[in-house]
């Protein structure tokens, strides 16, 4: 980085994100949209955002609370994953920062489509044609819809549709859920550097892309998930969940060991399961970066509803 964040921390409206950050964001949803069902919302996906050089900036005057993180731990661009201001103070608090920390441009992800004219007359703007996240997927993680599911009908799983889903639970591996312990980080963090072909004691696996997205969530305040085979107790899978309103939960992590995925359907069904009979009734999964991924989570769990996002760009 450029400019020490201690220039940009003489803004009193900039500070460093902390745990007590979810209350805040959970009051912030509750007041704006209480009935939310973006994945984006959830405290799960802004740790995990804002991994890279976080901060937020938070206006109680005025209640605009912006997310602002690194595209990378090399890439200087800055990322605005969630925020809560109108489209002219939002830009005001955007050129700012790109002043101070001397960005080269900021990424404003999760726009609802319908909503990207609001913010053109103020410097946003969508991507141009040789322009995206990266070349693999145009919009990141939100390259495909967020997916909606409905708890009530999946835990039922009845119907034709339903058939790739039963013919997975059908299987019953001799597997067990139970939730997660701080004894279980060791073999959780080996589950995601296994996941990018490394083992967590190998200098790689700090680099790698499942291990770096995954690493802040076995000790952050979020529904965590192991699965352990029933025979040996090894773990070989976890899950983590992270509500978003008093109706919808997020999954904001599925990993699981290279020679396990095969379970992973079955597992994940345990937990929607799980949060059914704990009172919720959607869950969202997110987008998807692939199409691959995209098209096997349609067929196999029948999303009632797709939410589009997609980024705009603002430049000094």
């Amino acid at each position: 980085m450029l400019v020490s964040h201690d220039t940009l921390y003489s803004f009193s409206s900039v500070s460093q994100i902390i745990p007590a950050d979810k209350k805040l964001l959970q009051e912030t949803i509750q007041r704006i949209r209480p009935d939310s069902k973006n994945y984006e919302d959830s405290w799960g996906y802004i740790i995990q955002a804002t991994r890279y050089n976080g901060f937020k900036w938070y206006d109680s005057q005025t209640g605009s609370l912006i997310f602002f993180g690194r595209k990378s731990d090399t890439d200087p661009t800055l990322v605005v994953p969630l925020f809560f201001a109108e489209p002219e103070y939002l830009r005001d608090v955007v050129d700012k920062v790109q002043g101070v920390l001397k960005a080269p441009q900021t990424t404003l992800k999760n726009v609802n489509p319908g909503d990207v004219e609001k913010f053109l007359p103020y410097g946003f703007r969508p991507y141009k044609e040789n322009e995206g996240w990266c070349a693999e997927a145009r919009f990141d993680d939100q390259t495909y819809p967020q997916l909606i599911i409905d708890l009530k009908k999946i835990t039922e799983a009845k119907g034709r549709k339903y058939h790739k889903l039963r013919k997975a639970l059908n299987k019953k591996p001799h597997v067990v859920c139970r939730k997660y312990r701080e004894t279980d980080k060791d073999d959780v963090l080996e589950i995601f550097a296994l996941k990018d072909g490394n083992t967590k004691d190998t200098p790689e696996k700090a680099k790698g892309m499942y291990f770096a997205s995954h690493v802040m969530y076995p000790t952050a305040d979020v529904n965590k998930f192991v699965f352990t085979d029933g025979i040996t107790g090894e773990i070989i899978g976890f899950i983590a969940t992270s509500d978003i309103s008093s109706r919808t939960t997020a999954f904001i992590a599925s990993l699981f060991r290279p020679d396990a995925i095969k379970v992973r359907t079955w597992c994940t069904y345990q937990i929607f399961v799980k949060k059914y009979h704990e009172g919720f009734e959607l869950a969202t999964l997110g987008g998807c970066e692939t199409g691959n991924t995209y098209h096997f989570k349609r067929r196999t769990l029948q999303p009632v509803e797709e939410l589009e996002k997609t980024h705009l760009v603002y430049t000094s």
